[in-house]
């Protein structure tokens, strides 16, 4: 017998090591950030810097050197999904900070006006939390519904399986960047550490260097006309 796993989500994860001089001081310019601008209505849910004025985290430049890095992972996502990267230009439209205290969490979502997310954990206490991955297009659910936890409980599925879930979590460690196409739901479980996590989001998004030919994919912006 032969299992064939077809229309794969492919995420990725890496490691961007940082020096404990630069961490530092990163860590610190984003606790100023948090307390010179703080707006957190309900304290369940993080503080990120993308809704509270510091959505351009990558213009500082205490952040170029992690830019870099995590330029390079970028490439290197595109590279496995066999994008020709030579046709395109590559821009992080958003980057931000995100400030997450004991048991504060971040609800599903998505980024749609991107193409490419991530999240680098430059603070990650042991306990504090993953990134949950949601598929709304369950490609095995052979009845509406019958891949839920209710489902599981009553005994109709035996266990939740990568073929049965709808869900997958990722607990990754400091120094973790993990990837993934930005139309992709996901959240943070709550950090149960009783410390601080701080992780660094960012949004990508690629056009093409020349749209001769092309349909669907972005035109460069450089073409576009403003009125």
């Amino acid at each position: 017998m032969k299992i064939f796993n077809l229309f794969p989500l492919t995420v990725m994860k890496d490691k961007i090591i940082v020096e404990d001089k630069e961490r530092n001081l990163l860590v610190s310019e984003i606790f100023k950030m948090k307390e010179q601008k703080y707006k957190n209505e309900n304290s369940n849910f993080a503080w990120t810097g993308d809704t509270n004025g510091y959505e351009f985290l990558f213009s500082n430049n205490l952040f170029k050197n992690l830019s870099n890095k995590i330029s390079n992972v970028i490439i290197n996502y595109l590279k496995t999904l066999e994008i020709n990267t030579d046709s395109l230009d590559i821009y992080y439209q958003r980057s931000w900070a995100t400030f997450t205290e004991s048991e504060q969490s971040i609800n599903f979502h998505t980024h749609s006006q991107s193409n490419i997310s991530f999240a680098y954990y430059l603070l990650k206490p042991p306990g504090s939390g993953g990134i949950i991955f949601k598929s709304n297009e369950l490609q095995n659910e052979i009845a509406k519904n019958i891949f839920t936890t209710s489902k599981i409980e009553k005994s109709l599925i035996n266990k939740a399986n990568a073929y049965n879930s709808d869900k997958s979590m990722f607990d990754l460690e400091q120094d973790s960047i993990i990837i993934f196409p930005s139309k992709t739901p996901h959240a943070t479980a709550p950090n149960k550490s009783g410390k601080t996590r701080i992780s660094i989001s960012g949004d990508i998004t690629i056009m093409l260097k020349n749209s001769n030919g092309f349909e669907h994919l972005m035109p460069n912006f450089k073409s576009w006309t403003k009125f």
